[in-house]
């Protein structure tokens, strides 16, 4: 599977994660699951390795997240299908972007904002902030942008073909583009990838699908009551070890441009990188790097979730603790006597070593210093209703319980030799 750079892919532990989930299934000798929940499927490694074993229910509040699901678990067509399609795009010539521009059929908005000459190998702008492409490949990319919309809208290509194609921009665009992964900063310097001509490839997914695969977009509290599972599978963002940090990965800034480019809407713009004004300021709970928000709203997950068991992705290197996570799961009423950790050792991919270069993190020394992956499971009870109040008071209430449990809680990042540990 070709997708994007991501913060906490999932990428090297697909078969950790399959494994894990198949002893855990093993051990409660049910056979009989059948729908897999990906709730947070950011570039949708996860959902992809297990969509021809199971249904799979996926969200994320990035709509670029769902145009790369859609395109890889909904498309039924072969990839000579899409070649014409492919080799068209690639005859756009820029010598007709002025044409173009007269003609109104583009603005030259991504022009402006992201991308600037060459100016003897440095990127920046008149503006003085660093850019993102080649002032000829943002030509490039603007017009193809308005041509796989030109199609869709004129019924030209339905709507999965048109996933396709806009994650064929989406993987041809990375890989011209000026950065190291994410889109917090651009290099000030053009890199050798960023000075290679734009073309669009053919993606060549696969077209035969085994399941009616589900992807949604938008915030999993919204989402998740209208999802019923077998395995709820949650990766949410892991916070950091940094204690002086209270923000921790904010994903709608960090890839900010893919939902821009997807959407292709003209947001205003701040900063340096020419984020949208949207994602500046507010932090939702779930990426804060404080315990007391943290907490509850994974409680809720799981209370939340109409699923049998329910699981989370995590790290020795984030904010909670392995005993947090045992005090989470039995607030959240799951049957204790189920609950297994499943642990992995494991190397950080290059969007994590990046952010522990740029300051981000601050590791623990523990372990030996290991990147260790967790794993937790466990099964929901059948009937567990929390006595809460409405629900606009109910993370109160929840903050309020977990602050309790804090402290008296110490923050012991060590890993506790239980016979619930198992070690992969």
């Amino acid at each position: 599977m070709k997708t994007i750079q991501y913060m906490g892919s999932k990428g090297n532990l697909l078969r950790f994660i399959e494994e894990s989930v198949d002893d855990f299934l093993d051990k409660m000798n049910d056979n009989e699951c059948k729908v897999f929940f990906d709730a947070f499927c950011g570039s949708g490694r996860v959902a992809y390795h297990f969509k021809d074993k199971y249904k799979i229910y996926s969200n994320d509040k990035q709509y670029f997240s769902k145009v790369i699901t859609d395109a890889y678990l909904c498309n039924i067509y072969d990839s000579k299908f899409y070649q014409p399609y492919i080799d068209a795009l690639n005859d756009i010539n820029i010598d007709d972007y002025e044409k173009w521009i007269k003609e109104k059929k583009i603005d030259g908005w991504f022009v402006d904002n992201y991308s600037t000459g060459y100016n003897d190998g440095v990127s920046v702008g008149q503006d003085g902030n660093p850019k993102i492409w080649l002032t000829n490949n943002a030509k490039k990319i603007e017009m193809v942008r308005y041509a796989i919309e030109n199609l869709y809208q004129s019924n030209q290509i339905n709507y999965i073909q048109y996933c396709v194609l806009l994650l064929s921009l989406i993987l041809s665009t990375n890989k011209i583009s000026n950065v190291v992964g994410h889109q917090n900063g651009y290099l000030k310097k053009w890199c050798q990838n960023a000075l290679k001509d734009f073309t669009i490839e053919n993606p060549k997914i696969n077209s035969k699908q085994l399941f009616e695969h589900v992807n949604l977009v938008g915030d999993i509290y919204d989402n998740i009551k209208d999802i019923k599972c077998d395995i709820a599978y949650f990766d949410p963002p892991y916070g950091t070890n940094n204690k002086n940090l209270v923000v921790a990965t904010r994903y709608s800034s960090f890839y900010h441009l893919w939902n821009t480019l997807i959407v292709n809407n003209r947001p205003i713009l701040f900063g340096k990188a020419g984020k949208p004004i949207a994602t500046k300021g507010y932090t939702e709970p779930l990426e804060k790097n404080i315990k007391k928000y943290v907490i509850p709203k994974f409680i809720r997950l799981i209370e939340e979730v109409n699923a049998k068991y329910v699981s989370f992705s995590y790290s020795n290197k984030s904010l909670l603790t392995v005993h947090d996570f045992r005090k989470i799961y039995e607030l959240a009423g799951c049957d204790m006597n189920t609950f297994k950790l499943y642990i992995s050792k494991h190397k950080s991919n290059n969007q994590d070593k990046l952010a522990r270069k740029e300051g981000r993190y601050i590791e623990r020394n523990n372990d030996n210093d290991v990147l260790i992956e967790y794993l937790f499971i466990a099964k929901k009870k059948a009937k567990h209703q929390r006595i809460t109040k409405e629900n606009e008071k109910k993370d109160e209430e929840d903050i309020n319980e977990v602050n309790d449990w804090l402290e008296i809680s110490p923050d012991d990042y060590s890993l506790p030799n239980e016979d619930w540990i198992i070690n992969k």
